[in-house]
């Protein structure tokens, strides 16, 4: 007789524990969960862009410390970047995602891609064009962050080679600051 009773409670818990697992594994949480990881993404890229920017702007010009810090602040966005890859890889790659938001994953990764291109070919051509050292150029929606390396003011024929390379690579005639274009240089 109590062996029949110790049966019975270990199908009361296991039908709890099943319960349990199916409300915490449904498809709506599955969902709030995913889009909480989202959002805490790109609250962790825009606490880094403000870090980067304002690190930028307290650096002194002239001293050893500016080509670390380039070096730091290049390979800091280079992580960023990459924690972003992977968590939305493995939102496309999880197949118990709903199709919706395997879906929101993969434009989100495409349009990382493109930030990420957009990012080192506006350095390169700047620092080609412009003559400067070294650049940095960090991207957010129409933000746009310029740091660059030079022991002088940034003259105005290199204020408007910058600013047509940016608007060419946003493929935009021009920034327009009415659209939402919004564009700080730091000299360093």
């Amino acid at each position: 007789m109590e062996v029949v009773a110790q049966q019975s409670k270990k199908q009361k818990f296991s039908g709890k524990v099943k319960n349990f697992f199916s409300i915490f594994f449904s498809k709506k949480v599955r969902k709030i969960a995913l889009m909480t990881g989202l959002l805490a993404l790109l609250v962790v890229t825009g606490y880094l862009n403000f870090t980067l920017n304002q690190n930028a702007v307290s650096i002194n010009a002239g001293s050893k410390t500016e080509t670390n810090m380039f070096i730091t602040l290049k390979e800091n966005r280079t992580d960023a970047r990459m924690a972003q890859q992977l968590v939305l890889q493995e939102i496309v790659a999880n197949t118990s995602a709903s199709a919706d938001a395997r879906r929101e994953a993969e434009a989100a990764l495409t349009a990382l891609a493109a930030t990420i291109a957009f990012e080192n070919n506006s350095e390169n051509l700047i620092a080609a064009q412009c003559g400067y050292e070294d650049v940095i150029v960090s991207r957010n929606g129409n933000k746009l962050n310029v740091i660059v390396k030079t022991d002088k003011e940034i003259e105005n024929d290199n204020l408007q080679k910058i600013m047509k390379i940016l608007a060419s690579g946003m493929d935009k005639e021009r920034l327009e600051p009415e659209n939402g274009d919004l564009l700080y240089i730091s000299i360093m």
